[in-house]
């Protein structure tokens, strides 16, 4: 007799309902009561739809940390987010400390270059690249990711979700804050803050915050003799604030950001250096990269911000921006002597924003409208040299320089109607339009020796002067290319119960057409990709329960994805074929995700969240370019960076001792199942099941003056390749063959005082 298995579609249905069901039937009886100091779970206020409202009562898939979370598992980058957030993805390794990749709900970037999917957001201002969008933050008062398309708040749209860090504003009172944290590998953490009045009456209050953080390599380089993957990092941020009047406030906030870490040496599979045959065993701490550390990542940035109170129900508020950012920095993409997959990457990138608000809350409405403008120039000087023989440090070596600017401008907003006292119907809107022209100098030559950056000075210009001319040489200018689109928002929400509240939407996100700065020939340079579309249904339920000792979210979402855009081949438009990014078919992912928070007894604090995703290639109208795993179609392999299942768990206990101040310990884990770091699947580079356990005890003074404690991350000391290559043929005498190990276990004390 044959079992009934259901598909996975079914299956996602079905858990989805039995959850849904659940979760309403138990918190019909859940009576709404007042806030606590202890026994419930702590209720964050965030500002996701662009006013203060409680989490609970926010019809959008959101995660939010703040206070105690933050300061308890030391949340302080977005890469700290890693497992924390159901549908997030964020790899343990990248290209860079201060270079960030992300995946909501199987959409993202696997590529450092491209616009990402995910946009990121510190105090209300867009983070364009992920080159440098990395670093730690002082005085971060909390975390909001929002998961699915964010278009019609926010100024840049983004189709997958978006990313906010908050910053404290600065206050009158006077006060300041000091941290040091030391431990693994000479790690040195310092971090520090003042913030106080500068003019009486809160006409100009002040912060500033600096951080000095430095930690030795944890992986050693034979060939150097030298300890890498080490850390130092600066950062400085500076705010100010006048309430001007009653109704008028002024904001200015700026930053920079110094990076001299060594960028991102990996691990031959093969050792020593490669070599098949060896000793059979693979050290992740050991490298035999001899390229010498090379980065200067700088990082800048201006915020002006301006509220202005127009009557009891309107507002209006302007975001004015400029941000930039520099390198060089070069990349070994191999791990071992010879010259495999080498790059230098000198970049240049400067964007200025503008956005308005006006926000109305009335008895039976509120709203969100605004204009939003975005400028940016990107420079991109590359040198690439890529082993292409079966002798040792023969290949091709690629020059390009190019230019990318982008012009946008959008109007979006959503209005949100209560139809009765418990039923809200949401509507929205986005158009947006995007300019982008394309200015490309590109030279190549193959089967031609490759040589060590130090050789020709780290400069793209001298590798010509010394090793002679290319064999083709091209300068293209394409022309202002635009792309648009109207991108809606419907909703319902039905407050069942105060602590019960459903919601179900759909919405649609816009990645915009552009330009691929990888590309290395004519036909490529002058054939934009067109924009992707993804449009996202959505149910959800948002419980408490037990007075408030317990909450329970959970979301069910499908997106459908149109024109995916993914490295392929094709025929261009002007005849020719090409290997770039382009639009290739149509795509999909589902899933389910689940936030679970309490607080079973006093002083102990649970959360766990669980997401389920299943992403699939529905159609692919391209050729995929020859691939060591033998792929001619993506139709039925899975998206990458996309775990079928994410598990996190964390708790928090205060001992009841009888002394003076507060006592805490505290574990958290994250689980991820398999998932592939590239479009084919590739076995030899997926990532294998990993979790990943950390821990800390820490004691607070009563007065909350002092804290100190000793945290551990990775404590079982799991390491596992986050990303990585693998070429059989063709790579020199040996397979290119390595992987971006996650850090090793590390151990710090820190002490904190606040004064």
């Amino acid at each position: 007799m044959q079992s009934f298995i259901p598909s996975p579609a079914l299956r996602i249905r079905l858990l989805a309902a039995t959850a849904f069901a659940a979760l309403s039937s138990t918190a019909h009886a859940a009576p709404n009561s007042p806030d606590a100091a202890d026994g419930k779970v702590e209720e964050v206020i965030v500002t996701a739809q662009k006013r203060s409202e409680n989490l609970q009562n926010t019809p959008i898939a959101i995660t939010a940390l703040a206070g105690e979370a933050i300061e308890q598992q030391k949340i302080a980058t977005f890469r700290d987010l890693a497992g924390r957030v159901p549908g997030l993805l964020a790899p343990r390794r990248s290209t860079a400390y201060t270079t960030q990749q992300y995946s909501i709900r199987g959409i993202g970037e696997i590529d450092t270059y491209p616009e990402p999917s995910v946009a990121v957001y510190v105090d209300d201002v867009y983070l364009a690249r992920t080159v440098g969008s990395l670093y730690d933050t002082p005085d971060l008062e909390r975390v909001e990711v929002l998961r699915g398309p964010q278009g019609t708040l926010y100024g840049r749209n983004s189709s997958a979700g978006a990313i906010r860090f908050i910053t404290k504003e600065p206050t009158a009172q006077r006060s300041g804050e000091v941290g040091l944290a030391l431990g693994s590998y000479d790690n040195l953490d310092f971090k520090a803050r003042i913030n106080g009045a500068i003019l009486s009456d809160d006409k100009l209050n002040g912060s500033l915050s600096v951080i000095r953080h430095t930690r030795d390599g944890w992986q050693h380089s034979v060939p150097l003799n030298k300890d890498v993957n080490d850390l130092d990092l600066t950062v400085l941020r500076g705010k100010l604030f006048s309430q001007l009047t009653e109704n008028t406030s002024i904001g200015f906030s700026t930053d920079g950001m110094w990076d001299r870490s060594s960028q991102s040496y990996y691990t031959p599979v093969n050792q020593p250096d490669g070599q098949v045959g060896g000793n059979g065993k693979t050290d992740p701490d050991l490298t035999w990269s001899d390229t010498l550390p090379y980065n200067r990542t700088t990082v800048y940035g201006a915020s002006l911000t301006i509220k202005h109170r127009l009557t009891d129900n309107l507002s209006l508020k302007s975001v004015t921006a400029v941000r930039g950012m520099h390198g060089p920095i070069y990349y070994d993409n191999d791990g071992v002597t010879q010259i495999k997959g080498d790059s230098y990457a000198g970049f240049d990138q400067h964007y200025r924003t503008q956005e308005f608000n006006l926000n109305g809350e009335f008895d039976r409405l509120n709203f969100v409208a605004g204009v939003y403008y975005f400028y940016e120039y990107f420079h991109n000087h590359r040198l690439s040299q890529s082993a292409g023989s079966p002798n040792d440090n023969v290949g091709t070596v690629t020059h390009t320089n190019n230019y990318l600017r982008t012009e946008s401008w959008a109007v979006f907003g959503q209005v949100n109607y209560k139809l009765t006292q418990r039923l809200t119907a949401t509507l929205g809107g986005r158009y947006t339009e995007d300019r982008r022209r394309f200015d490309n100098f590109g030279q190549q030559k193959s089967n031609t020796a490759l040589h060590d950056p130090q050789e020709w000075n780290y400069d793209p210009w001298q590798f010509e002067k010394l090793y002679g001319p290319y064999t083709t040489n091209f300068d293209v200018h394409a022309p202002w290319t635009s792309f648009d689109s109207f991108t809606p928002k419907l909703g319902l929400q039905f407050q069942w119960t105060p602590d019960v509240l459903v919601y179900g939407s759909y919405s649609q996100g816009f990645k915009s057409g552009g330009y691929d700065l990888r590309t290395n020939t004519v036909v490529g340079s002058l054939t934009p990709y067109l924009p992707q579309t993804t449009s996202t249904y959505e149910l959800g339920i948002k419980t408490r329960w037990l007075d408030g000792a317990l909450t329970a979210n959970l979301a069910a979402f499908y997106n459908d994805i149109e024109d995916f855009q993914v490295r392929a081949t094709a025929t261009a438009a002007l005849g020719n074929v090409v290997n770039q990014l382009i639009n290739a078919g149509d795509a999909h992912s589902q899933g389910v995700e689940v936030e679970l928070a309490a607080a079973p007894i006093e002083g102990l604090r649970l959360s766990a969240t669980a997401a389920y995703l299943e992403t699939a290639y529905d159609t692919f109208t391209a050729t995929l370019p020859n691939n060591v795993a033998g792929r001619k179609t993506l139709v039925g392999l899975d998206f990458p960076y996309a775990p079928r299942w994410q598990l996190g768990f964390s708790a928090n206990y205060r001992l009841p001792l009888d002394t003076p101040g507060a006592w805490r310990v505290g574990a958290d884990a994250q689980y991820e199942s398999r998932r592939y770091v590239d479009i084919y699947n590739t076995a030899q580079t997926q990532v294998r099941p990993q979790t990943f356990v950390n821990a800390t005890v820490n004691y607070t003074a009563d007065d909350e003056g002092w804290t100190a404690g000793v945290q551990v991350k990775n404590l079982f000391d799991l390491r596992r390749g986050q990303a990585g290559g693998y070429s059989p043929s063709n790579a020199g005498t040996s397979p290119l063959y390595y992987r971006a190990y996650n850090e090793p276990r590390m151990v710090n004390l820190y002490v904190n005082r606040k004064f």
